[in-house]
């Protein structure tokens, strides 16, 4: 047997991590001293460590890592093929970064002000939208909670025999933005009589993002930029339709997300 001192160094983990994994029963130790409480593992469990450790460089959660080993690896190839594309967008959200970073400090270089073009990038318009008939799931969730509200969306769509539909959206209810836990309406475009919710229509200022999603604070500030220039004021939730995502299979860089904002003249 391996005593957890060498295991921790063979392996280049903590005693205090490896303790931790006992306790959420990741890795038990196959025996531990009564006198000393001294714990031991088996040459097999460097295995387990290993695959421990590539789970979590992959970005996993220790409780998603638990649900992978205490099944039969070949299992696990849907979840990793998930997780692939997960990680390849975020390759692609990366590359686009590090573009839009050596873009900036050409900038600085050349004595221009960090925002300047910003919102130049963005033609702002007011338009009148009809109503929007949708397929939503509203509720307090996070950015990151989309995919698996989307997944329900389209597993209840499914189910009533509904595969085509339009495109997917998300309204935005709260005066104050939280990442993890915002009152978030995600919906799919869906003819009148299978719809569960309407966006009401009227008089909308409008913009198209283009590009990953980490940039929509720019469209969201060139909007209301323009309707404080323009004596506009908001008059209901803002909404988004991705018009080219991934969804529809789009890569990366010639997403288009088009923002709508009810909104009135002031006073009126």
């Amino acid at each position: 047997m391996i005593s957890i001192g060498k295991f921790s160094k063979t392996c280049h983990v903590s005693v205090k991590t490896l303790r931790l994994y006992d306790q959420l029963g990741l890795l038990k130790p196959v025996y531990i001293d009564e006198n000393t409480g001294y714990r031991y593992y088996e040459p097999d469990q460097l295995d387990t460590m290993i695959a421990i450790q590539r789970y979590k460089r992959f970005g996993f959660t220790l409780d998603e890592i638990k649900t992978m080993l205490d099944r039969p690896a070949k299992e696990n190839v849907d979840t990793l093929l998930v997780k692939q594309a997960a990680l390849l967008v975020q390759k692609r959200e990366l590359e686009m970064a590090l573009r839009d970073l050596h873009i900036l400090i050409e900038r600085l270089e050349r004595k221009e002000e960090m925002t300047q073009n910003t919102f130049e990038n963005y033609t702002i318009d007011e338009l009148e939208q009809k109503p929007l008939p949708v397929y939503g799931l509203r509720k307090t969730m996070g950015i990151g909670d989309f995919g698996t509200a989307y997944s329900e969306i389209f597993e209840k769509l499914y189910q009533n025999g509904v595969k085509d539909f339009g495109l997917t959206g998300s309204r935005y209810f709260d005066q104050e933005f939280d990442e993890g836990a915002s009152d978030i309406e995600v919906f799919v475009e869906v003819d009148p009589a299978l719809a569960n919710d309407t966006i009401e229509g009227g008089t909308m200022i409008h913009t198209t993002h283009k590009g990953p999603y980490s940039g929509l604070p720019e469209a969201y500030a060139a909007i209301v930029k323009w309707m404080e220039e323009n004596g506009y004021e908001q008059a209901g939730a803002p909404y988004e339709l991705y018009t080219k995502c991934g969804v529809n299979h789009y890569p990366l860089d010639q997403w288009e997300t088009d923002i709508y904002f009810p909104a009135r003249k002031k006073g009126e």
